[in-house]
């Protein structure tokens, strides 16, 4: 509910999901430790006691709603910008919530029920609750409630909260004070449990460091397949979702009072998979999308699934279950911190998602001997065919260069693999392969899509500058997704290529526009390398709006595009996200706005709403024309776009082009798919009578997006 409140202010990056997670993964660990030190200090009953009256103090902050004046940086880095408008919207009643699991079942474990010696089953009550919480949201809450009354369900559904916390302390003041020593006669079971067979004792400083690294490998995982996926893969946001849940269940199964998974044979069969991914995620394999997609999630799944089942393995009796979840949350907290602050500064690419399958694997263990060799997938086997195939890659596809921007990264990942050796003891062997591989990954380079002249890696994705091998054109790719093509050649380096290709639909409209002399003053929101520009004609005003500085710092760089100079018009480039700056602009400014703005290949839905298209509407004039770009490989957005126009009393016209012959493709044009808005139907002008346009027709079934974020059901429905 939050991120959906926020994401308006930031666009569609998936780093907007990663610091949301950083975040409440930070407020977890300091429940976690609120939760350890006060029942540590005061004990159990008067712990609660005082504990009735902190759930009380987020009271005073509800309903949740996002700090009214906050607006995202234009400039700087928006990650502190963002954490800090989580602190103040919605810090304290997160936080005060985090301590709940671990207090219940510390609470429950000093009453004298059967079940009080091991009572870690109740984190697999706590996280399936969390799973039904992410999975009800998008199926029932987000599709028929507003956000305001969201937040007021969740404000009663916290108060219900409060009154069953009180009534489970009132359980606990009326429990008979239970001792360390008490007599396990008194419970009805002699057979002691398995943390009680774990140990007794104080867990040592090498059992803290196991409990932070078996939760850091899965938490990093979390962040890495999630940026990966709806990067580099369908860069869809519903599927920002999907591995949290993924995570949650794996929680389940490994606290589940019995084992649900077999897994040794998991252990045994991870390396094999693991090793396939990394090399897949480093060769930049993207097709096909429905064998790729289950492939990594399955990885993460079975990477999780071990190493949250050895940390459960691996747990303390019940008197240290508030240190091993504070454990655990720092490990949380570590992965967040590695994935959503260090990784962008460390590497140019998502390096962080195969070093972290690559410790994977150097670091699984079979929970026993015995089981390993009765297991279909036997650990001793598959291991040494699993490094041997993934070194043999490195070394395939590397290509000799210096460390340049991955050496921090390096010794990054090098200190997390010293720290794994001396909290698991890891053999010489296994730990000099560890590093092997980490100095490969560090030099490893497929030029498959032509040869890298710079990378830039932010907040809103990473930015790669590449010279086409198949021809003499500079190319800028964000994530996966060509967002401009220029040619080398000086007789066609004013010529737009790819989705702009002057025979194209955009094309077209800006050659009937221009000839009418209807154009005077332009927006686009997207900058990409500037290649709209080229359509500019003296004496008109263009205005670009981009939210991404580093996409601005490239598309100036002359050694790489030049469309921006080579101008004929006055052009501007205003930096932020569109959607908020062209609210500072006068109404009736501008003849046509063009949207062509991405993420990846995601169009951020949050700019094609209908509060979204009226305000285009009023910054154009009377007869001014929106021109959207919906050419993406996974969305159609036209029955959206119809549904809306429809509402909105607009007319339509679309053109989507896809037989581009090869002789154009080798020119540099692409498929494109375009929509026009306007007023009324003589706006379009010439193109109504331009067979190549149509209107959208009336009976496409769509959903209607009507709120600040989409429908994302409505997503599903719209998918190609």
């Amino acid at each position: 509910m939050v991120a959906k409140m926020i994401l308006p202010l930031l666009g569609g990056s998936p780093s907007v999901w990663n610091t949301c997670q950083l975040f409440f993964q930070a407020a977890l660990l300091l429940g976690y430790g609120y939760s350890h030190l006060t029942t540590s200090w005061w004990g159990t009953r008067r712990q609660a006691a005082i504990h009735t009256l902190v759930l009380l103090l987020p009271i005073a902050f509800l309903p949740i709603t996002t700090a009214k004046g906050w607006l995202p940086p234009h400039e700087a880095n928006p990650i502190p910008w963002l954490l800090g408008l989580l602190v103040i919207s919605v810090g304290l009643p997160f936080f005060v919530i985090s301590t709940s699991a671990p207090l219940v079942q510390k609470w429950f474990a000093d009453t004298n029920s059967p079940a009080s010696r091991d009572p870690y089953f109740l984190y697999t009550a706590s996280n399936i609750g969390s799973i039904l919480g992410l999975l009800f949201y998008p199926a029932l809450i987000e599709p028929n409630f507003s956000l305001t009354r969201q937040s007021w369900l969740w404000s009663i559904s916290y108060g219900l909260l409060v009154l069953l916390i009180i009534g489970c302390a009132v359980c606990l003041w009326r429990s008979p004070i239970k001792g360390k020593s008490e007599d396990k006669e008194l419970r009805g079971d002699k057979s002691p449990s398995l943390q009680e067979q774990n140990s007794s004792f104080p867990p040592t400083i090498q059992q803290k460091s196991q409990w932070v690294l078996l939760s850091f490998i899965p938490s990093s995982l979390l962040l890495g397949v999630t940026t990966y996926i709806t990067t580099d893969i369908a860069a869809i946001p519903l599927l920002w979702a999907v591995p949290l849940a993924i995570y949650l269940f794996t929680f389940i199964l490994a606290f589940s009072r019995k084992p649900l998974l077999p897994r040794s044979s998991l252990a045994g069969f991870l390396p094999l998979l693991l090793t396939a991914l990394i090399v897949l995620s480093l060769l930049k394999v993207m097709q096909p999308v429905w064998v790729l997609l289950p492939l990594h999630l399955l990885g993460f799944f079975i990477a999780a699934s071990v190493f949250h089942g050895e940390l459960a393995q691996n747990r303390p009796s019940a008197d240290y279950l508030t240190s091993f979840y504070f454990w655990l949350g720092v490990g949380g907290v570590l992965g967040g911190l590695f994935n959503a602050i260090a990784a962008p500064l460390l590497f140019p690419s998502v390096l962080e998602y195969p070093l972290m399958m690559l410790l994977s694997i150097v670091l699984v263990r079979t929970p026993s001997p015995d089981l390993e060799e009765s297991s279909i997938f036997n650990l001793k086997k598959t291991l040494p065919i699993s490094i041997g195939i993934l070194l043999g890659s490195l070394l395939v596809g590397m290509q000799f260069r210096t460390f340049n921007n991955n050496l921090l990264g390096s010794i990054f990942a090098l200190g997390i693999l010293i720290a794994i050796r001396y909290a698991f003891k890891l053999n010489p062997i296994r730990f000099g392969v560890g590093i092997a591989s980490i100095v490969l990954l560090s030099l490893f380079y497929i030029p498959s899509m032509g040869r890298l002249l710079d990378t830039e890696r932010n907040f809103f994705g990473i930015n790669r500058v590449l010279y086409d091998r198949r021809g003499n054109y500079h190319t800028l790719l964000h994530g996966t997704t060509v967002h401009g093509k220029q040619s080398l050649d000086p007789q066609r380096r004013t010529e737009p290529l790819t989705y702009f290709y002057p025979s194209g639909p955009i094309g077209q409209v800006f050659k009937s526009f221009n000839n009418s002399q209807r154009l005077s003053n332009v927006a686009v929101m997207g900058l990409g390398i500037g290649t709209l520009a080229a359509y500019s004609e003296p004496g008109q005003q263009w205005t670009f709006y981009e939210i991404d500085p580093t996409v601005e710092k490239l598309a100036r760089d002359s050694r790489y595009f030049t469309f921006l100079q080579d101008s004929k018009a006055a052009v501007s480039v205003v930096l932020g996200d569109a959607r908020l700056r062209l609210m500072d602009v006068p109404e009736n400014s501008y003849d046509a706005l063009v949207m062509d703005a991405f993420s990846s290949d995601s169009i951020p839905v949050h700019l094609v709403t209908r509060e979204a298209i009226q305000l285009y509407l009023s910054k154009l004039k009377k007869q001014g024309l929106l021109i959207i770009n919906i050419s993406n490989r996974y969305i159609n957005l036209e029955p959206v776009l119809g549904a809306l126009a429809r509402n909105l009393g607009l007319s339509t016209l679309r053109q989507l082009e896809l037989d581009v012959s090869a002789s154009e493709k080798e020119m540099g044009k692409s498929a494109s798919h375009w929509v026009l808005l306007a007023r009324d139907r003589s706006d379009f002008a010439n193109l109504i009578n331009d067979p190549r346009w149509q209107p959208i027709p009336e009976n496409l079934d769509a959903p209607l997006w009507t709120d600040d974020f989409s429908n994302i059901f409505g997503v599903l429905r719209a998918l190609k």
